[in-house]
């Protein structure tokens, strides 16, 4: 059965390959578990893979109230609980799903066995909070198309991957929720984990995406360095890195995760 409910919300979700170690896919804002087709085969051949849509998009629950970084790592205890999957995981997190990675793991270290970073965006500066409050306020009122182009256009040029995979991305961001996405968005604007990163104490490795114009890789670079002991690579991608060179990353993700 593909949905589960817990903390208050339905989630849908993927569990996949039989028997290792448990990886857990956490999708990038405006994303959805679909985002790792690519990857999960390759991974789930010797690992046990949890995917799922978090609280406001894909096929979960649609969710009206602001809800808080907190929420959402209460919303992956009770999964992988619920679900009794156990640990130590691998967590894979992709630009502001690594706030949920980093929060995750400061609750309980001993239940982390290694954290990847892709283009990660872990805290955003006060600077910004007024900007992405625009965005959000402009998505409730003209929906996600009126948010295409200082979102998608920006972040995801159709020559990044092949017309299939980018139509069917496309596809998806324009059907998320409007108002779901805005709440992301405001809880992006008012979350700052970059503080964590020092705290980081299990092997971890940062991938950089080379096309990547909303994270440039020189960032991640240096996103790597405040974690001690971080793996670095850089790899031919753009921001959404698991749609728009899935071969690439799961060749680093094979290579660096435990089996």
């Amino acid at each position: 059965m593909p949905w589960i409910e817990v903390n208050g919300t339905s989630f849908y979700y993927k569990l996949e390959g039989s028997a290792g170690p448990v990886v857990i896919l956490l999708h990038e804002l405006g994303g959805t578990l679909d985002s790792w087709d690519g990857v999960v085969p390759g991974l789930a051949k010797n690992r046990r893979v949890f995917r799922y849509d978090q609280r406001g998009f894909g096929l979960s629950e649609k969710v009206r109230a602001q809800y808080t970084l907190d929420t959402l790592v209460d919303d992956l205890q009770a999964l992988l609980g619920a679900l009794s999957l156990t640990g130590p995981y691998s967590v894979v997190s992709i630009a502001a799903s690594s706030m949920q990675a980093l929060l995750f793991m400061e609750r309980d270290p001993q239940a982390v066995a290694s954290l990847v970073f892709c283009n990660p965006a872990p805290g955003v500066d006060a600077s910004r909070a007024e900007a992405l409050e625009k965005i959000a306020s402009q998505a409730e009122r003209e929906g996600i198309r009126g948010v295409l182009p200082q979102m998608l256009d920006r972040s995801y040029p159709p020559e990044l991957s092949d017309r299939e995979t980018y139509e069917n991305y496309r596809g998806r961001y324009l059907g998320n929720d409007p108002v779901g996405f805005a709440l992301a968005f405001r809880l992006l604007a008012t979350t700052d984990k970059r503080g964590s990163l020092g705290k980081v104490a299990c092997p971890a490795m940062v991938v950089g995406g080379n096309q990547d114009v909303v994270r440039p890789v020189a960032g991640s670079e240096a996103i790597a360095g405040q974690i001690p002991g971080a793996r670095f690579e850089a790899i031919d991608a753009g921001h959404f890195m698991p749609s728009t060179n899935p071969s690439g990353l799961l060749a680093l993700l094979l290579n660096f995760l435990p089996r």
